[in-house]
């Protein structure tokens, strides 16, 4: 099995073991990592030892004091038997045995090492236009519309209006031709006339009222 040892200063060596199959292991200050390390110059999330085509390779998660290998800063380290590597300040010592060495040598090794320089994060400017552009991408808009498609309801508004108004109009027109039809014939009854008496009629027929003499009798 894959054998880590790690010295945080001024404490015993602590070791642990993992299956040569284990993909990922995380290491840092947090106790939910496989490897808590408690030490104020690793980060909660400082590092991941990771599983690869050959071997391990030991992956910086952006800590504040960043990874080391005989002093220089790392992005990705290749670990091999013996090599200097440091977690922080914490020493960290990554061991194979002969057997399980002669299984890795089974696979094809690719390195994977890059300096801390070779990785540029994004920075954060970047990365809220990125997030920003894409949210946008994902909204679907609608082509707008054009302006006289809101012309019908202000149309049927005013139709509604119109037709109201001429009502109105219609109605008052009637009600004065019945005021006037009635005035009409009262006074010719009161005159003497029988029978059905119509203004409109009368003015149809060209049939004019009795005399006055007539109707004063």
């Amino acid at each position: 099995m894959p054998r880590v040892s790690i010295t945080v200063p001024g404490n015993n060596s602590q070791a642990y073991r993992f299956q040569l199959d284990r993909t990922e292991v995380t290491i840092g200050r947090s106790a939910d990592n496989d490897i808590t390390i408690d030490c104020p110059s690793v980060s909660s999330k400082h590092c991941t030892m990771e599983r690869v085509e050959g071997g391990y390779i030991l992956r910086d998660r952006n800590s504040t004091n960043g990874i080391t290998l005989d002093e220089e800063s790392m992005a990705i380290i290749d670990l091999r038997n013996s090599s200097d590597v440091r977690v922080g300040d914490v020493k960290f010592d990554y061991h194979l045995s002969d057997e399980e060495l002669d299984d890795l040598d089974e696979e094809e090794f690719l390195p994977h090492a890059k300096k801390a320089g070779e990785i540029h994060e994004e920075p954060e400017t970047k990365k809220k236009q990125r997030k920003k552009k894409k949210r946008k991408s994902n909204v679907v808009t609608t082509p707008a519309r054009p302006a006289q498609l809101g012309q019908p309801v202000l149309a049927s508004a005013e139709g509604v209006g119109f037709f109201y108004t001429l009502c109105l109009l219609v109605c008052g027109v009637g009600a004065l031709c019945a005021g006037l039809n009635n005035s009409y014939a009262n006074k010719q009854k009161i005159a003497g006339r029988e029978g059905e008496i119509s203004l409109f009629k009368d003015i149809k027929d060209g049939r004019p009222p009795l005399p006055k003499e007539k109707e004063e009798e």
